[in-house]
């Protein structure tokens, strides 16, 4: 089925901005819903941003650099949180995470996981995937937090990295073992769903307590 394609960094390092947080309890909102839209506008355009970024930064060191070095570099990847406009939702991280995990740093909360297994059970029952998921979490005294989840697969290139094992380059397999020994992140094939990027946006009203 089509899922909308965003390559995956080849050695799936960190893509984050902000530590591993905890979830509050979330709920689900309608992607179509206009109290939504002007966070999933903010987090659709963040996530493009920064794809296109990754993919281009990929292949220019693949050029540049080869294989090796690409690893060497891409894997320890970080990102700083983009700036925002007036008016806008503030991004107060960016994630990306996935059932089957090449560095534990990106192991899912329970909101990431939800998303996840909801993209999943989309994809085995052969549904059409949605586009973004899009959460709400409340905590009492804190801001309200939004995520805008996009599914992610595996693009042709990503396979240098995430393709059968046995395909692997040596110096790929070796370096993925030094990194990486509990790696699930191999036996991909062309355009397979991979995971999600998520990008968390705060409203900065905080929660009424009870």
């Amino acid at each position: 089925m089509k899922i909308p394609l965003l390559c995956l960094l080849l050695a799936g390092g960190p893509l984050m901005a902000g530590a591993p947080e905890t979830a509050p309890a979330f709920s689900w909102v309608d992607p179509a819903d206009p109290a939504a839209a002007v966070f999933r506008q903010a987090g659709e355009q963040a996530i493009s941003r920064i794809g296109n970024t990754l993919i281009f930064e990929v292949e220019r060191s693949l050029a540049d650099n080869g294989l090796t070095k690409t690893l060497e570099v891409v894997h320890l990847k970080n990102f700083v949180t983009p700036k925002t406009g007036p008016g806008q939702p503030r991004i107060t991280a960016i994630r990306r995470t996935s059932l089957n995990l090449r560095n534990p740093a990106n192991a899912p909360d329970a909101a990431d996981r939800a998303a996840l297994d909801r993209f999943n059970t989309t994809i085995q029952e052969g549904d059409v995937v949605p586009a973004v998921l899009i959460q709400r979490l409340a905590s009492p005294g804190a801001p309200v937090e939004w995520r805008v989840y996009r599914p992610i697969s595996t693009m042709p290139q990503c396979l240098k990295c995430h393709g059968p094992r046995e395909d692997l380059a040596p110096e790929v397999r070796e370096f993925l073992d030094h990194h990486y020994p509990a790696d699930q992140a191999t036996g991909y094939t062309p355009y397979q769903w991979r995971g999600v990027i998520r990008v968390s946006l705060a409203a900065d009203e905080p929660t009424p307590a009870k």
